[in-house]
């Protein structure tokens, strides 16, 4: 009883979660779409574990390519999310390769089934559960294959966080070259989701597909424990889901600076006039200011702006303008004592008063409403 319970709670979890993301996605929200992918292939895979712990055998053995197949696209969907979530446009082709393993197997397993009988597999499938001897080839074929398939899980599960965490830095570094305010992203739910990857589906599944299906059928709390930790993050994966905003431009694509020569004198020209065009025209009192419409407004590339930036002036793009910003308020700040920390905020360039209040303070390590008090107590 406690097995099926466990097993059915997180399998329906996954078949909701597919149904409803899928049900708000948009192309303006391609993220779940493939959030809505990731959950229908975990639907999958427990209803593979589902009739596999409580002997379903005679229907497993015709499910079992799609299990294994679901359990080596489980890790590439999971990737493919994250990469959504920065890329409106996806480069389809290359995708392909993380999902040749997956289809490998399944082709492997549907031929490998095809030439086991019955008998065969019901042998196969007491050894995965109860430990039992496997007394002839062909089941011990079956069994190669299944370990064969886990040890191979087991390296995506390293790999493909290590690539999720890697893509992840890249992305918030290349979104604060880009853009001037990150509150509409929310990133910390992406750091969020990722955490809660690591903790309760990586470690776990990492345990429970090194040690097999036997321990888990042999300890029913066991069982339940991990269906809970992958409940959760399936819970909050949705809540996730639905709450992120997509990044607007492509993180992978390849950065021109790359591709262009810089030229020491133009350089200096483009910096001059970037800074011409802040002290004098105040761009960075639009809290939606990108580095294409500084760029566009200088007349040169985003990447010969974000050079200069990066490298005669030493920060990314989002600090150099919320620098001006915070200039700005403290001018607010001293000479307008009548005005909110709201109205400051907003009136000096930023999104929203918590990023206002953040960012000022990790500037000048204290608060705007403290920094007016000292400035108020120092006059």
């Amino acid at each position: 009883m406690i097995k099926i319970v466990a097993l059915l709670s997180t399998l329906f979890i996954n078949l909701y979660g597919a149904i409803f993301l899928f049900a708000t996605s948009n192309k303006q929200f391609i993220n779940r779409f493939f959030l809505a992918l990731f959950f229908f292939n975990s639907f999958l895979l427990f209803v593979g574990h589902f009739l596999s712990f409580n002997e379903y055998w005679m229907v497993f053995r015709y499910f079992d390519f799609v299990f294994l197949t679901c359990l080596l696209a489980f890790y590439p969907l999971y990737y493919l999310y994250i990469y959504s979530a920065f890329n409106i446009t996806l480069v389809s082709t290359k995708w392909f390769y993380h999902f040749v393993p997956s289809i490998f197997i399944a082709v492997l397993m549907i031929v490998t089934t095809a030439f086991s009988s019955w008998e065969d597999y019901e042998i196969y499938m007491n050894h995965n559960l109860y430990g039992t001897a496997l007394t002839n080839q062909a089941s011990k074929n079956l069994a190669y294959l299944y370990k064969g398939t886990r040890m191979f899980h087991l390296v995506q599960i390293v790999f493909y966080n290590f690539l999720a965490i890697r893509f992840l830095v890249l992305a918030n570094n290349k979104m604060n070259n880009f853009f001037s305010n990150l509150d509409k992203f929310q990133l910390q739910y992406f750091y969020i989701a990722n955490i809660s990857f690591v903790l309760l589906m990586s470690i776990p599944g990492f345990y429970v597909t090194f040690i097999g299906r036997t321990p888990l059928n042999e300890d029913g709390l066991q069982l339940l424990f991990v269906c809970t930790l992958f409940t959760l993050l399936y819970l909050v994966l949705a809540v996730i889901g639905l709450r992120q905003v997509p990044a607007e431009i492509n993180i992978s694509h390849p950065n021109e600076a790359q591709t262009l020569e810089f030229h020491q004198e133009e350089l200096k020209l483009i910096e001059v006039g970037l800074l011409d065009y802040f002290n004098t025209q105040k761009p960075w009192l639009n809290p939606n200011l990108n580095i294409l419409d500084v760029a566009k407004h200088i007349g040169t590339n985003r990447s010969y702006v974000s050079n200069i930036i990066n490298e005669n002036i030493g920060c990314n793009f989002n600090q150099f303008v919320n620098n001006y910003r915070i200039n700005e308020a403290k001018i607010l700040l001293k000479n307008n004592p009548e005005l909110s920390i709201s109205e400051i905020g907003e009136l000096a360039g930023f999104g929203s008063v918590s990023s206002f209040i953040r960012i000022f303070k990790r500037s000048e390590n204290y608060t705007p409403t403290a920094f007016r008090k000292r400035e108020f107590f120092t006059i």
